[in-house]
């Protein structure tokens, strides 16, 4: 009988034998659902000080730039640094940080600047940040 526990417990404490410990704790999330993001974002950018009433004006040149696919990450970056110099816009900048895990790799570098944002201006923060999240 002693024999036949102590194989027991060799096996019990054996590391090849044991199963593999289950994962309890979630995986770091790296994953976020990207349309949510956007529609929290577009949410957040609704919301008062209302808009100048040429809120839905852009420029050609500006939304050239907003669509360029080798522009998607540094016109991201601009937006969080023009973010910095925005009042009760912590929310806002907050899921900018996650939107990057949004964006594919640039295949190509960027050819030109990315976009310009007037400092301190939440509407053209606003117009331009609600024209790059359609794309």
């Amino acid at each position: 009988m002693s024999h036949l526990l102590i194989l027991l417990l060799l096996l019990l404490v054996s590391p090849g034998l044991q199963a593999a410990p289950i994962q309890t704790t979630p995986l770091k999330t790296t994953q976020v659902n990207c349309s949510n993001l956007r529609e929290e974002i577009v949410t957040l950018l609704n919301q008062p000080p209302l808009p100048s009433s040429n809120f839905s004006n852009l420029n050609w040149e500006d939304q050239r730039i907003l669509m360029k696919p080798n522009l998607r990450r540094p016109n991201l970056k601009a937006f969080q640094k023009a973010i910095k110099s925005l009042q009760n816009a912590t929310a806002i900048e907050s899921n900018l940080k996650d939107l990057s895990l949004c964006l594919p790799t640039a295949t190509d570098a960027p050819t030109q600047h990315p976009i310009r944002i007037k400092d301190g201006d939440w509407n053209d923060f606003r117009v331009k940040l609600k024209f790059y999240l359609k794309f």
